[in-house]
This record gives structure tokens, C-alpha cells and sequence, in this order.
């Protein structure tokens, strides 16, 4: 029997469980096996990087079963985070409870280990209809070609589809200059494919005008690259997509330009007078220099991408006035943004960011690229405030992503129990609901390859491009792959495929991940899979359903999701022996069948059953 009970993702112990708005209550409730002598209890709160420190003394309103129950309520007026513990006295002197890693109470006596309490304010609009859906991102280049395209002078063209990307140095550089032929027309061609899958958002990596194929490298906000169409195929795109019932979200990449731009245009390649070549343009005040011309700001070092001046009013304007960039697009049909490396964007670029996408329309949704946990993230000495309600909706979810991986690598359930109570007790149930869920993109290994126990970093580039995964591997990866997939559905927030995960595609990092859409290659077995996954995600569980933990041990990972009389269990076994699940009756949806009294999960496999 634990002698001290609460954990603040219960409901129970913290009322309202997660982040909590600025004008809402908090209820604590904690319980204490009797043989305690408590004198006092009290909650200890510090507000982030503050002296600020608030103590609230809980009251004995009950006894229950062996323990004694403690309630405080309490509400924090400024957003922001907070740290808090609890002590007590009794005739021994003072004693801490603390967190531990599962978030579980535990009582110590050295210096206490706190539990986060985040607070927000209101985020504006509502995203009912991005919540329950599936995402998919598309690297358009090699996607599927639709014709419809303008080959640039400098453009290698690959002639075989199946090709590896270029990855050989050229004066040791990645030039980035070589091309497929996937275009907006294609992706067009391709939604009734997608709509299969029950897509309902399409991220397309960065679409417009750059001289590289990743396009991260801007040259012209404002124009499609003509390797991608034209803005009248991007219109047709969105139109079609949208009676398909189908949104698109575009990426943002506002830290930065590419050297090779129209406003630095370092090699004189547009008309424009850039930055580079004159104190007098018009964008000169856009950038930061150092020593003109040679020597300025430029993200993470790299000379092909020179960083904004995020402060510069006129910066501030181009991309979210009324005509800005932001605007352009979103009036033409995109639904929202992703937001490149947003750790580099300053706090009240964000926030004006925000004014002009959700003053278009509340519902356009923002989502940030962060790789840690979001609601406390350290950049450049400064605790960044993503969730504070007046910046962005959602982030990439690699958090859990490195969870799952690690638990079906590791067999480190304990860990993913670890990682998903922490992200539930961290961020308000608006981002929770509505997190991008990923599990490999444009910046990861392939999820089938990561799964394969392959250690990339022992292999040489060439080695890395010709590989051939064995047999044994490949069907032991995918069956962690539909393992990983059951978890990615049916947790909260909103899974994400990264283009040719749902047929079997491999390949290691950058540019090996960016290989084709294999269109006449697929697994078939792996994109059955993905089409039963997109069809459970249909049930309305999955727009903001509970989340509640059921089974974690010895390898053995289960957890339900809750609306109303409607449950859906999910368990995955990873151990090395069958596990029996005990019910009086459900339907297993992946298998499509009645259960009664009991369901068998053999090793390596998930199941995914209604209970209501």
C-alpha cells in the first residue's frame, strides 16, 4: 500500500488535470495513510525564475479506506510556470513529498523534486475539425509528377524515379540542386489515394520560390516555385482537397531567407537590389551584418541562410499585414502553418504571427516545430512561453515519438507511461488535443528503417544509400511499425505519415529519408494496416476523448480513451509471451469480430478494442 497518494494527471488529486487557464480554480487533493500525525500540510508553489513563492494549507475533509484526505483549492492569476511540492510537520520536524519519475508522490526528506504546474490564457478560435484527423506530409519534389512543372537552368533532373538522392559533396558541399519532378498538380492527382488513408490534413514541406529541392532556403515568399506549378495549381489544389473534405497546412520558414534570394540575393541572380549588394536596399535593414557585406547573422552558420531581423518593423509587415505573406496564402486556401525551427523566432514576432493567422480566420490552425517538451523549453537562455494562449495551437510531438520508439526498441514501457503522463500534467488540453503526432519526417530516419535495429552512424554514406534490409529484419520491423502506428492513432493529439511510411518506404537520414514515393512498390500489408488505422480514427473518441492509463508491465502497454459511454482500449504487446485481456464483451476493430469474456494479444502485436 503506497503510504502517500496523488498524481496530478488523475482528476481526483488535480482538478483540472493538465495546464490550467488563469481563471479557472485548482483543486489539490492528496491522500495520507492515518498513521501519519500530520500537524500541518502545505503546498509550496514558485513561480519560474522567481523569488515569488505562494503556500496554501490544506484541510483534512475526509477519511477513506486507510488514509486521511487533504483538499486545497486556489487560482493563479499570471500565466505562466510554476514548480510546486508539498511539506508537512509532525513531531519529527519537516518532511517533503515530492515527484518522482512517474509523477507519483513519494515522500523525502532532502531538498524536494517539484511537479510542473503550467498556467494559460485564452487560446483564441476553435480546432474541432483538425482534432480526430489524420495528417500527411509530402516533401513535394518526390511525390508523384503531374507535368505541370518549369525545370530550372542549374536542375539536375534524376531520369529514374527509384534513384537515390544526390548525396555526394560537390567542393564539399550539399548542393541540394538535384530533382524528381513532384509537383503541385501531382499531389492534386493523388487525393482521392489520400482520402483512402482518411487524410484530412496535407503539411506540405516549403512550397515556394528557393534554388534547393528542400525549398528552406527561400527566395520569393510570394511566388510558387515554378518546379512545383504555378499559384493557380496551388488554388486547385486547396479547392479540390477541400471538397474532399481535405485541408492543407503550409511551412513557414520566417527565421531566415536563402542567400540566393530576391531580398539578399547574394549572387545577383533577380533584378532586386538585395541586401548584399548595396546599403541601399530596401531589404538591407531586413538582415543583420556584422562587417558588410561578407560577415552577417545566419542560422546555425550556415552561409546560404541568412537570418531575419526579426524586430525590423518592415520584416514584421511583409509577412503578417494585411497583404503580407501569411494573408496571401491563407486567402488563396491554406488552413494554417507549420512554423519552422520556432525556437528561433522572438516571442513578439510569434505573437503578431498569431494576431494575423487567427484574425483571418480563428480556425486556421499554427503549429510549431519544438523537439522537447514545448511547455518548458529552454532557447537561448530565455524559457520560451509557446503555450502562454497568444502564440501557437500545437507542435511536432517528438517527445512521444522518442517514447514509442524507445519502447518498442527497449522494451521501455515505463518510459512511454513516463513521457505521456508528463506531456498530459504539461500542456493544455487545447495543444494536447491537437499535437502533431509524428513518428519519422523529413528530419528522421524512416520510421520502418528506424525500427529495424540499424545503426546508421557505422555506415558510410554509400553504404547507407545501397542498403538492403533482410528479410528477418524487415518483417520484424514491421511489426513494430504497426505496433508504433496503433500507439501514434490512439494517443492524444493527431498522428502524422510521413509520405511512403504507410507502403513500406526506407531509408536513413537526410536525403536518404527523401527518397520517392514508391507508387508501384508498396507493402501491401502495411498500407492495409494504415487504411484500418484511419478508419478507427474516425470515431469521435479521438477528436478530445480521456485519456486512461490500463496496463503497463513487464512489456506489456495499454492504455483507453473515453467520450461519454464510448471506449477504445489499446494494447500492444511487446513482451515475448501471450497476454490474456479480460472483458465481458467488446469488438476487436482491427480484426473486425465480436469478443466475449476474453481477447488474446500474442507477442509482437496490438489490438485496438471497442468496449461501449
Amino acid at each position: 500500500m503506497k503510504e502517500i497518494r496523488f498524481n496530478p494527471i488523475n482528476k481526483y488529486h488535480k482538478n483540472p488535470v493538465g495546464a490550467v487557464k488563469n481563471s479557472d480554480v485548482i483543486s489539490i487533493t492528496i491522500n495520507i495513510v492515518r498513521n501519519y500525525v500530520i500537524n500541518e500540510l502545505s503546498i509550496v508553489i514558485h513561480q519560474d525564475f522567481s523569488n515569488n513563492c505562494r503556500i496554501y494549507n490544506l484541510s483534512k475533509i475526509d477519511e477513506l479506506d486507510e488514509y486521511n484526505v487533504y483538499q486545497t483549492n486556489f487560482k493563479i492569476d499570471e500565466v505562466g510556470i510554476y514548480w510546486y511540492y508539498f511539506e508537512f510537520h509532525d513531531c519529527y520536524g519537516k518532511h517533503f513529498i515530492s515527484a518522482s519519475d512517474s509523477l507519483d508522490a513519494i515522500q523525502t526528506e532532502d531538498k524536494p523534486r517539484c511537479w510542473q504546474l503550467s498556467i494559460h490564457g485564452l487560446f483564441s478560435g476553435k480546432l474541432n475539425w483538425f482534432k480526430g484527423k489524420v495528417i500527411y506530409q509530402i516533401f513535394p519534389d518526390r511525390f508523384y509528377k503531374g507535368g505541370n512543372n518549369q525545370p530550372k537552368d542549374y536542375a539536375i533532373m534524376h531520369q529514374d524515379w527509384y534513384e537515390n538522392p544526390n548525396y555526394t559533396p560537390q567542393d564539399g558541399v550539399i548542393l541540394n540542386n538535384d530533382f524528381f519532378g513532384g509537383d503541385l498538380k501531382g499531389i492534386t492527382q493523388k487525393l482521392d489515394y489520400l482520402k483512402s488513408l482518411n487524410v484530412g490534413v496535407i503539411y506540405l514541406n516549403p512550397i515556394f520560390t528557393a534554388y534547393s529541392n528542400h525549398k528552406y532556403d527561400t527566395a520569393d515568399y510570394l511566388e510558387i516555385d515554378p518546379m512545383f506549378g504555378t499559384e493557380a495549381d496551388f488554388v486547385e489544389l486547396c479547392k479540390t482537397a477541400e471538397e474532399k473534405g481535405i485541408k492543407i497546412i503550409l511551412d513557414g520558414v520566417f527565421n531566415h531567407t536563402g542567400s540566393n534570394s530576391v531580398y539578399f540575393n547574394k549572387y545577383n541572380t533577380f533584378s532586386s537590389v538585395g541586401a548584399f549588394q548595396s546599403k541601399k536596399s530596401p531589404y538591407y535593414h531586413w538582415y543583420k551584418f556584422r562587417s558588410f557585406p561578407n560577415s552577417y547573422e545566419c542560422w546555425w552558420n550556415f552561409k546560404s541562410l541568412p537570418s531575419l531581423n526579426q524586430k525590423n518593423p518592415e520584416v514584421v509587415e511583409f509577412i503578417t499585414g494585411k497583404d503580407g505573406v501569411l494573408n496571401k496564402w491563407l486567402n488563396l486556401g491554406a488552413s494554417g502553418w507549420r512554423f519552422d525551427v520556432i525556437d528561433e523566432l522572438d516571442d513578439g514576432f510569434i505573437k503578431k504571427i498569431k494576431e494575423a493567422v487567427k484574425t483571418n480566420n480563428p480556425e486556421n490552425i499554427m503549429i510549431g516545430e519544438v523537439w522537447e517538451d514545448a511547455s518548458n523549453k529552454m532557447a537561448y537562455h530565455k524559457r520560451r512561453s509557446y503555450f502562454s494562449g497568444d502564440q501557437i495551437d500545437s507542435v511536432m510531438n517528438y517527445p512521444f515519438r522518442t517514447a514509442i520508439i524507445d519502447y518498442l526498441m527497449n522494451n521501455n514501457y515505463l518510459g512511454l507511461r513516463d513521457k505521456i503522463r508528463s506531456i498530459i500534467n504539461n500542456y493544455p488540453k487545447h495543444v494536447l488535443d491537437s499535437l502533431m503526432n509524428i513518428l519519422s519526417t523529413h528530419d528522421t530516419v524512416r520510421l520502418l528503417t528506424q525500427l529495424s535495429s540499424i545503426d546508421y552512424h557505422y555506415l558510410t554514406k554509400d553504404e547507407q544509400a545501397n542498403y538492403v534490409m533482410s528479410k528477418e529484419k524487415y518483417y520484424s520491423a514491421r511489426q513494430k511499425l504497426k505496433m508504433a502506428t496503433a500507439i501514434q492513432y490512439t494517443l492524444p493529439g493527431v498522428p502524422s505519415i510521413f509520405y511512403g511510411d504507410e507502403v513500406g518506404l526506407q531509408g536513413f537520414k537526410d536525403p536518404f529519408c527523401r527518397k520517392c514515393m514508391p507508387w508501384d512498390r508498396f507493402d501491401d500489408t502495411i498500407l492495409e494496416w494504415f487504411i484500418k488505422l484511419g478508419k478507427i480514427r474516425q470515431n469521435r473518441v479521438y477528436i478530445d476523448g480521456i485519456y486512461q492509463e490500463e496496463i503497463c508491465e513487464n512489456g506489456i502497454f495499454a492504455f483507453s480513451r473515453i467520450k461519454g459511454n464510448h471506449k477504445i482500449v489499446t494494447i500492444v504487446n511487446n513482451s515475448h509471451y501471450d497476454y490474456h485481456y479480460k472483458l465481458e464483451k467488446g469488438f476487436d476493430l482491427i480484426n473486425e469480430m465480436k469478443i466475449e469474456d476474453q481477447v488474446t494479444i500474442v507477442p509482437k502485436t496490438a489490438l485496438i478494442i471497442l468496449i461501449s
